[in-house]
C-alpha cells in the first residue's frame, strides 16, 4: 500500500469429491512477477491435490510424490512465464499446502512460512520455516534445491481439529521462532472457522477474520500477510 505495488502472498482453496485442498504461496520480493507466480502455484497445487489425493496419501514412495508435485508446479510456472515473456525465476515463490479427505491428511512445504495444527486441544507445528543459514533467505519452487528441501507429511486426522498455514509476514505475529511454538490466537482462528456455518463464512464471520488480518497481523510487520485456515 505504501509503495503502490501488488501484494505477493496468495491463498487458494478447492473442494472436490470429498477432498479439500488449501494452498498458500509467498512471492519472492526480488522476483519481478512473483505475485503472478504465487497465484499460479496455489491454483495448480489445489487442482493437483484434489485430483490425486488417494494416490498421494497411499503411495509408499514419498520422494516420488514430492517429484510429482514439484514437476506440476514448475510446469505451471513455465507456462505462465512464457505467456508473460519472462524467465520462470521471475515468478519465484514459496509453497505450502494441506489437503484432507475422510480421516487422512497430506501436506507439503517449500520455503519459509509455517504449517501447524491443533490436535487434542494442543497447538503443534508441522513444518517450520526453511531459511537455511540466513533469516532473509529461503527456498522457492524455482530453486535448484527445491526437491531436496521440500517437506512432505501425511497422517490420520484423529484428534485434529484444524490446520493453519501462514506466510512469514503473518508468522511474525502467529509464530515464535525462538521457541518454535504457534501463538494461542491460532487455536482461536481454527475454532472460529470450524464452528462457522456456511452462511456465516460469507458474512459477519468473514468480516471478523478480515479485520483480524488487516489490523493486528498487518500492523505487526512490514511484510505481506497471508493466513489459510482449516477448521473441522
Amino acid at each position: 500500500m505504501r509503495e503502490g505495488t501488488p501484494g505477493q502472498d496468495r491463498t487458494g482453496y478447492r473442494s472436490q469429491r470429498g477432498v479439500q485442498a488449501l494452498c498458500l504461496a509467498d512471492g519472492a520480493g526480488s522476483a519481478t512477477h512473483s505475485d503472478i507466480g504465487a497465484q499460479a502455484v496455489v491454483d495448480a497445487g489445489c487442482s493437483l491435490l484434489v485430483e490425486n489425493f488417494e494416490t498421494f496419501a497411499s503411495e509408499a514412495d514419498g520422494a516420488g510424490v514430492k517429484q510429482h508435485l514439484l514437476h506440476t508446479l514448475r510446469n505451471k510456472l513455465e507456462q505462465v512465464a512464457s505467456r508473460h515473456d519472462v524467465e520462470p525465476g521471475a515468478l519465484a515463490c514459496t509453497f505450502l499446502c494441506v489437503a484432507v479427505s475422510a480421516e487422512q491428511f497430506i501436506g507439503a512445504h517449500i520455503g519459509d512460512g509455517v504449517i501447524g495444527y491443533q490436535k487434542d486441544g494442543a497447538l503443534r507445528v508441522v513444518s517450520r520455516p526453511d531459511n537455511g543459514e540466513f533469516a532473509n533467505r529461503t527456498t522457492f519452487v524455482t530453486s535448484p534445491d527445491a526437491a531436496s528441501s521440500m517437506r512432505l507429511f501425511r497422517g490420520q486426522l484423529t484428534g485434529i481439529s484444524g490446520f493453519v498455514l501462514m506466510s512469514d509476514g503473518a508468522g511474525e505475529s502467529l509464530y515464535n521462532p525462538r521457541t518454535g511454538e504457534l501463538a494461542p490466537a491460532c487455536a482461536k482462528l481454527i475454532t472460529s472457522v470450524g464452528l462457522a456455518s456456511g452462511h456465516r463464512k460469507n458474512s459477519a464471520h468473514r468480516k471478523r477474520l478480515r479485520r483480524f488480518t488487516e489490523v493486528p497481523l498487518r500492523n505487526a510487520t512490514r511484510d505481506d500477510c497471508a493466513v489459510a485456515i482449516f477448521g473441522r
